[in-house]
């Protein structure tokens, strides 16, 4: 990933702004724990998530080497669809039963 590409990405997303009075510690916990739940999403499409853990960036990649710098949550779901080898529905029933069953 190119550095400028990573850094002159678009400014955060309101879902990944913390809540209110929330210390950095609290913040990034939520971040981590909203990075761990769109990877369990996109797992079944061959996508893994990563986040470097500074600014609005994640990077969404692919099972053959592809993966793309996503500024913010509408930015990933873009990415995953242009990466997905079929389209990612995020209400699918399956999915939601699966994702259901981990969390059980």
């Amino acid at each position: 990933m190119c550095v400028l590409c990573y850094e002159l990405a678009p400014e955060e997303h309101w879902a990944d702004v913390s809540p209110d009075g929330a210390t950095s510690a609290t913040a990034r916990a939520a971040r981590h724990r909203r990075t761990r739940l769109i990877s369990a999403v996109l797992a079944p499409y061959g996508l893994t998530v990563s986040d470097p853990g500074t600014g609005p960036h994640r990077v969404v990649a692919n099972r053959k080497g592809a993966g793309e710098v996503a500024a913010g949550l509408p930015a990933t779901w873009a990415a995953a669809d242009r990466l997905s080898p079929r389209p990612v529905d995020v209400l699918d029933p399956a999915l939601l039963d699966a994702l259901a069953g981990d969390v059980a």
